[in-house]
């Protein structure tokens, strides 16, 4: 299987640590295009199927900061195009009735531009492990689905800023109805995210710094027929309702594959 995935971003937030400095008053647009590749092996593995893959991304992403005081003020923009950080993936996947279970190990890997002398940057510059499990009930005779991915990642040192962020846990959720003979599924879908350590080193200078945000939007499915193999064409967004030491925006998502 091949996938296109394009994400897009645009929010803001009051501060964070960039570079190893504190930003205020932060806009942010980005737009980064993941390309993968996927192979499922036909021989079970542990009474599922094993299936690994890796996507590498090109990022776009533009910031603007300002800082300032009753007597003081001064701004700062910038911008950049690189390629991001490559993500490499193995899952396992299982079928029991009308549930579904898929549990995915992806590794971040710093391979992306970074220079602690920009403003923003496309790579993160340290390495990341994001482990989820993804539980999906789907009734094929009504239609009705409902899936939810818990997941914790954790994320190693940034050496260039003395920065660790700490772990991470994430829930992604979604309500859809499929109309089968359409190949056609329309829902809503949302996320939860909570920083559950402190964030360390000397680059800290925030402190623990912990965050915790909440998205939710519409989301569409088609799977068409398409030669010998599935089209699948997946677009989704996601609003922030709820942010704390995080950006505040909305995310575009639209993902194109061909299933083999």
């Amino acid at each position: 299987m091949t996938a296109n995935q394009m994400l897009f971003y645009s929010g803001d937030a009051g501060k964070a640590v960039l570079g190893g400095r504190l930003r205020l008053d932060l806009k942010d647009k980005a737009f980064y295009n993941y390309f993968g590749g996927f192979y499922t092996f036909d021989k079970p593995v542990l009474g599922g199927k094993l299936q690994l893959g890796a996507a590498v991304p090109i990022g776009y992403n533009d910031l603007s900061v300002s800082a300032g005081t009753a007597h003081f003020s001064k701004g700062r923009s910038d911008s950049h195009t690189a390629l991001g950080d490559v993500v490499f993936t193995a899952a396992l996947y299982w079928k029991d009735g009308d549930c579904h279970y898929k549990l995915t190990e992806s590794v971040f890997a710093p391979t992306g531009s970074y220079s602690t002398n920009n403003l923003i940057n496309v790579g993160r510059n340290y390495w990341g492990f994001d482990t989820s499990l993804t539980m999906t009930w789907l009734n094929v005779k009504t239609g009705a689905e409902f899936s939810i991915t818990p997941g914790i990642m954790f994320n190693t040192k940034n050496s260039a800023t003395d920065y660790k962020s700490g772990t991470e846990f994430h829930v992604d959720f979604a309500l859809n109805h499929h109309y089968f003979k359409k190949n056609l599924a329309i829902g809503l879908q949302g996320y939860y995210y909570k920083q559950l350590s402190a964030d360390s080193g000397s680059g800290a200078v925030l402190g623990s710094f912990k965050g915790e945000a909440f998205g939710i939007g519409p989301a569409i499915l088609w799977k068409p027929k398409a030669y010998k193999g599935d089209l699948i064409v997946v677009a989704k967004w996601l609003h922030d309702v709820h942010e704390k030491n995080r950006l505040r925006g909305d995310y575009g998502q639209l993902t194109v594959g061909y299933k083999f």
